[in-house]
């Protein structure tokens, strides 16, 4: 079938900024909650971390009290099933993502690309350039983001730019952000990305160890998963549900049901 998503990532040149959890994240919530065709091609090689959630997930809803909540949601969501997701390396993402598309019997709308957490990994650069958005999340630590903007200002400055890459636009956002922290420092921060003509999202996503919980046997809210939709009461509280709405917005894609 003839396809045409947006290919979108999060994605910086560090590690440790919770790329793989804002991807699951957001395909679980434009895919579950607001009707949005998603697939992931998980590519963050050799723990494809996604892949692996995935799997955990459905050992996960062979207890009752899941399987029964998972048939619930399916068929409040007119019986979507669960969203595709490839697995391969960095350098392989594009190529393999076009030879599922090619046969798929669904349509998408976006393609998620989880990578690997460095840029100096072999076909993360060129796979980043073939992709139509990307977004890089920010921690307010002055080593990180010294080198989150410089990527950053490398990218939009030589590629995009100069019309070099497929790529768009770019877009930083803050995210694991510690409430302790002056208001003033990140308004001071955002200055320099405005000097720099680097974009930016308004929302900011706090620290919040429900990030990192997955499905439980026992039941309870939904939080990182990659077969339900995550908690609404916890992405609104949390601000997730803003920061996909900004982004929404920016691929000009609904974002409400």
């Amino acid at each position: 079938m003839e396809q045409n998503p947006l290919c979108i990532a999060f994605a910086s040149q560090k590690g440790g900024v919770g790329k793989s959890t804002l991807t699951v994240l957001a395909a679980s919530w434009l895919h579950y909650l607001h009707g949005i065709r998603v697939a992931v091609v998980d590519c963050d090689y050799p723990q494809h971390s996604i892949l692996k959630l995935s799997n955990r997930d459905k050992a996960v809803v062979q207890s009752s009290a899941i399987y029964g909540r998972l048939l619930v949601s399916l068929a409040e969501n007119k019986g979507v099933k669960p969203y595709r997701i490839l697995c391969c390396k960095p350098s392989e993402a594009m190529s393999e993502w076009r030879k599922w598309a090619a046969v798929a019997e669904e349509r998408y709308d976006v393609v998620l690309f989880d990578l690997p957490g460095t840029v100096g990994n072999e076909g993360v650069l060129s796979t980043i350039v073939e992709l139509d958005y990307l977004f890089i999340p920010m921690k307010a630590d002055r080593i990180v983001l010294e080198s989150t903007l410089n990527f950053a200002s490398v990218l939009n400055d030589h590629l995009i730019k100069t019309g070099r890459a497929h790529l768009r636009e770019l877009f930083l956002f803050w995210n694991l952000v510690d409430r302790r922290e002056r208001t003033p420092l990140y308004e001071q921060y955002e200055k320099v990305l405005d000097q720099l003509g680097l974009r930016h999202l308004r929302t900011h996503i706090p620290v919040r160890s429900n990030f990192n919980k997955d499905i439980q046997e026992a039941g309870g809210p939904v939080y990182r998963c990659t077969l339900l939709p995550p908690d609404r009461a916890f992405v609104a509280e949390c601000g997730f549900d803003r920061l996909m709405t900004e982004i929404c917005a920016v691929l000009k894609l609904p974002s409400h049901e």
